[in-house]
């Protein structure tokens, strides 16, 4: 949330998973004013405290979220708004803000224009689009009516594609943090301005990462920082474990790893919860992350492309969030699934005024529920084993098995010739070995691991496999 030119979210997210989720590369030059337009007396006495803290980690960068008095006022507007509004239904019709979505991108989107000629479409006869549509010509869909002189870019590191800079808008990814407000309400925490505590704290646990101090303006200048956890980034021995104590964030939020890596480091936090985003978190980080902190623990779903989509306050279905976004889940041949389905989740968004998205296909797949939401989450490309008899074996019901048994991280490849390799964290390895073998009737290779970081950098993949056919 916290925005240079650059949740963070995922996803789930590239980047960070919720607040600071921009990889900043050019907000240096800014003043603190610039950063910080309604910076206060008292909020600048707070960052200059953090920054010169003593134990504090070697900060790397500088950045701040660019929100003037207009866009505090639309965000508390906002805030007040979506307090009681029930969240939309994935599948559901889509919503009236749609047409006039549609409208607009008739006349100022360059894509749209060429092909529809000032008449959109009925909303179902809308091609979707993908990553690859954004990476070949990212100019085509920024509405020509719009200026980029305030606009701050958004980056994607590409581990799932092509990497992508996109335009974002203040305003639009100052909102992520009123939904965090109240996810984090939802879970029966409260979470209200301290200025004793930090209010936020993004950890990350990588040999190299950017690390910044920095103020949320529409939450009353309370303190953020993003830290990187490997000892690599402290200026000395238990500096790490002073900082951590000093601050005692009130929200922490990371990709699943890391948390495990954080909730591993001898320190009393007290988190009034816990918010993963990035990658899926299984039910054993879950229980592991409430058990260390006696903290709610959400998931948080969504793309750097189309900021926060849903959420999984308690474990179950991940709800979507009350914002512009509309939510499909299409088969592989573009249709609505029914509800117990699984198909690949497509969003429409008016969130960023830089990029609108119509049909956003967003290589995530998942069950569609009664309710309209999304349960059986599993990021990016599906992946699909094969069993020693020539059947195909679906990884969802790999993630069932691995998660019943405990595991905490995995990865599970399948060589060309068949052969099954995982490398595990955590979990009951033997049980989980022979319940494997039933499913697919090969017993894995196993590698134990002692931490999800061991896993290797960035995001790494769930299952992966060498045969072809396994990516349908």
């Amino acid at each position: 949330m916290d925005t240079a030119p650059a949740r963070g979210l995922p996803p789930h997210h590239d980047g960070d998973p919720v607040l600071g989720e921009y990889e900043p590369f050019a907000d240096t030059a800014l003043t603190d004013a610039e950063r910080w337009p309604t910076l206060t007396g008292t909020g600048a006495a707070r960052l200059a405290a953090l920054r010169a803290h003593p134990h504090a980690p070697a900060w790397v960068h500088e950045c701040g979220d660019r929100l003037g008095v207009d866009d505090l006022a639309a965000l508390a507007h906002l805030h007040s708004e979506i307090s009681g509004i029930e969240p939309p239904r994935a599948g559901s019709a889509a919503p009236s803000w749609v047409t006039g979505l549609l409208e607009r991108a008739a006349i100022t989107v360059p894509r749209y224009r060429r092909t529809w000629r000032g008449a959109p479409p009925a909303f179902a006869d809308v091609p979707t689009i993908a990553r690859a549509d954004l990476a070949a010509d990212l100019a085509s869909f920024v509405p020509v009516d719009r200026s980029l002189a305030n606009a701050f870019t958004g980056t994607s590191t590409g581990s799932t594609g092509a990497a992508l800079v996109l335009p974002q808008h203040a305003r639009a990814v100052g909102s992520d943090l009123i939904q965090l407000r109240r996810l984090v309400a939802l879970a029966d925490a409260s979470w209200v301005p301290d200025p004793g505590r930090l209010a936020v704290l993004s950890v990350v646990s990588q040999e190299t990462a950017f690390t910044y101090a920095s103020l949320l303006s529409a939450f009353e200048q309370a303190g953020m920082a993003r830290i990187n956890l490997h000892p690599s980034a402290w200026r000395r021995p238990g500096d790490r474990e002073a900082f951590l104590a000093a601050i005692d964030p009130q929200v922490i939020t990371s990709t699943p790893s890391a948390l495990v890596d954080l909730a591993e480091i001898e320190v009393a936090l007290h988190p009034v919860a816990v918010i993963s985003g990035a990658n899926a978190l299984s039910p054993a980080a879950r229980d592991l992350l409430r058990a260390r902190w006696s903290a709610p623990v959400i998931d948080l779903y969504g793309l750097m492309e189309t900021g926060p989509v849903a959420a999984s306050v308690d474990g179950g279905p991940h709800v979507l969030l009350p914002r512009e976004h509309h939510v499909e889940v299409l088969d592989a041949h573009g249709r609505g699934v029914a509800a117990g389905q699984r198909g690949e989740i497509v969003v429409t968004s008016a969130e960023n005024p830089y990029l609108p998205l119509l049909r956003y296909r967003t290589g995530d797949h998942a069950t569609l529920t009664e309710d309209g939401a999304l349960a059986d989450l599993e990021g990016r490309t599906p992946v699909r084993f094969a069993a020693s008899d020539g059947t195909w074996v679906d990884a969802v019901g790999l993630t069932q098995v691995l998660q019943a048994h405990g595991t905490l991280a995995w990865h599970l490849h399948q060589g060309a010739d068949g052969t099954l390799g995982l490398r595990a964290v955590g979990g009951d390895e033997e049980p989980a070995l022979r319940s494997i073998e039933r499913l697919l009737g090969r017993r894995p290779r196993s590698v134990r691991l002692a931490r999800p970081a061991d896993l290797g950098p960035g995001k790494p993949r769930r299952f992966s496999s060498d045969l072809p056919g396994a990516t349908p």
